[in-house]
């Protein structure tokens, strides 16, 4: 009994650590700024990598056991639907449980694992030329007009790099995600990575506070 309710107690302060005092930093932004997770949930392995494009462009690109991940979910989903399917052919049954069972989990399968990789490698773009950070699929013209955005900042209005982390527990384990967001000078925060690799984000954020000559909040 007392052991759950230290338990209790330790996930109420993320892993039993005081929570960051954002007074420290002495900047009247991060006082406005939230400091609990802007992203739920996360990953407990390296989703993203940094990578320099070009002496004006960084971009956060999908890991290569990320697309692993993703594929193997989508391939395992998508080989129970087909043999769903095939085995309607062959027997000519559309409505017996043996089938349309693994066919629908085969078919949430294949959705959720297209969904993550489609999602899992949007661009995540640095980029001096149009002086802006975005996620996704956004074209140039578009960027001309840009204000910041839960998807979107241009870099004058980025005041600094803020991390943070998260404490996920499941049934059958637990562990920390580490969050990238970026913080405009009003206090709007906007999200960058999300995943499971303390040093890599830390190495990341380092590189791009450089590029982009602002601070980093380190609230991990």
């Amino acid at each position: 009994m007392f052991r759950n309710l230290i338990d209790k107690i330790k996930s109420l302060t993320d892993d039993g650590r005081e929570p960051f005092d954002p007074a420290t930093l002495d900047d009247p932004v991060a006082l406005r700024t939230d400091w609990s997770p802007l992203k739920g949930g996360g990953a407990n392995f390296c989703t993203r990598k940094l990578v320099q494009v070009s002496p004006l462009r960084y971009e956060f690109r999908a890991a290569a056991g990320a697309i692993c991940f993703y594929l193997i979910f989508f391939g395992l989903g998508a080989a129970a639907l087909v043999f769903s399917i095939s085995q309607i052919i062959s027997s000519g049954k559309i409505i017996a449980p043996e089938i349309l069972i693994p066919g629908g989990v085969g078919l949430v399968f294949a959705i959720i694992g297209g969904l993550m990789l489609y999602f899992g490698t949007l661009p995540v773009v640095f980029d001096k030329q149009h002086n802006c950070f975005w996620r996704g699929r956004i074209p140039d013209d578009e960027l001309i007009y840009a204000t910041a955005n839960e998807q979107l900042m241009p870099f004058q209005e980025i005041h600094a790099i803020q991390l943070i982390k998260e404490y996920i527990r499941s049934k059958n384990s637990s562990y920390h995600s580490y969050e990238m967001n970026l913080i405009s000078r009003d206090g709007v925060r906007t999200n960058v990575v999300d995943h499971g690799n303390l040093d890599k984000i830390q190495e990341d954020a380092q590189t791009l506070a450089e590029f982009l000559e602002v601070p980093i909040w380190n609230g991990i």
